[in-house]
C-alpha cells in the first residue's frame, strides 16, 4: 500500500486504489473527544459528589484506584459497570450533556468521500452500545458507514489481540488493504502488533486540548488532506 508522508510521521496522501476497507475509531477520531474527557473526567464525579454531599475532588480520589485497575478492559468502557459503581444511570446522566457531542473537523466529509469512492467503512469502537446509540441519535454517524462494531459485542477491548482476531473473522478484511484510524496509543499498538501496518494515529482528538505527538509511524491531525486526496479523480 502506498502511503505518502509529509513532515515526520504525518500522512499526506494514500493510493486509494490499494485500499478496500477503512476501520475507524469513533471517539477522538470521528467525534470530538472533548465530550468524553469532560463527561468521564468530571461530570460523573460531580453527580456522585452531589448525591453523597462530598467534594468533587473527594469523589475523583475515591474512584481513582478502580479506574486504574480496569484501564484497558471492557469494564473501563462499560456504562453498565460504572452505573453499578456510582449508583446511578451513567447513560441517562450523559444525555444531560449530549449537546456537547459533535464531529471533529473534516471527519463527516471524510466518511462521505469514502462512500462516494466505494471504499468500505466500519466504525470499530470500545464505546458501549448504549453510548454508540446516543451519539448516533445526535450525529447520525452510523448512517455514514457500512457497519459498526462495539468491542462489547466481541467480548474483548481493542487493546487485546483477541479483539482483532475476532474482528477479522467477522469482517474478513485484508491486512494489506485496510487502514485503521484511532487516537489511543495502546489500541494502535495492538492493531500494529496484529499486522495492520496502515494504522494511523489521530493527533488532535480533543478540540479543546493541544495536539499530541504521533502515537504510531503514521499520523494525521485531522482528515482534511485525506478527504481532498480521496475526492480527487486520481489515485494520490
Amino acid at each position: 500500500m502506498k502511503l505518502k508522508t509529509g513532515s515526520g510521521a504525518h500522512l499526506d496522501s494514500v493510493d486509494w486504489t490499494q485500499v478496500d476497507h477503512v476501520l475507524l475509531d469513533m471517539d477522538g477520531t470521528l467525534l470530538d473527544l472533548a465530550f468524553d474527557n469532560d463527561f468521564w473526567g468530571r461530570r460523573i464525579h460531580e453527580k456522585y459528589a452531589s448525591i453523597h454531599q462530598i467534594s468533587v475532588e473527594e469523589a475523583v480520589e475515591k474512584f481513582k484506584p478502580l479506574f486504574q485497575d480496569v484501564a484497558g478492559t471492557l469494564s473501563w468502557y462499560s456504562t453498565d459497570f460504572w452505573s453499578k459503581q456510582f449508583g446511578y444511570s451513567i447513560i441517562e446522566h450523559s444525555r444531560e450533556y449530549s449537546s456537547g457531542i459533535r464531529w471533529l473537523p473534516f471527519a463527516k466529509e471524510f466518511l462521505h468521500a469514502l462512500r462516494h469512492r466505494g471504499v468500505r467503512s466500519t466504525i470499530v469502537t470500545n464505546a458501549h452500545p448504549d453510548i454508540v446509540d446516543l451519539k448516533h441519535q445526535i450525529t447520525g454517524i452510523e448512517d455514514l458507514v457500512d457497519s459498526t462494531v462495539s468491542s462489547h459485542t466481541l467480548g474483548h477491548a481493542k487493546e487485546s489481540s483477541e479483539f482483532w482476531k475476532k474482528l477479522q473473522t467477522d469482517l474478513k478484511f485484508s491486512l494489506g488493504s485496510t487502514l485503521f484510524f484511532d487516537d489511543s496509543p495502546a489500541v494502535l499498538a495492538a492493531a500494529m502488533d496484529y499486522g495492520i501496518e496502515g494504522s494511523i494515529a489521530i493527533c488532535h482528538p480533543d478540540s479543546t486540548r493541544p495536539k499530541r505527538m504521533p502515537a504510531s509511524p503514521l499520523a494525521i491531525d485531522n482528515f482534511k488532506k485525506l478527504t481532498s486526496n480521496l475526492s480527487n479523480k486520481g489515485t494520490h
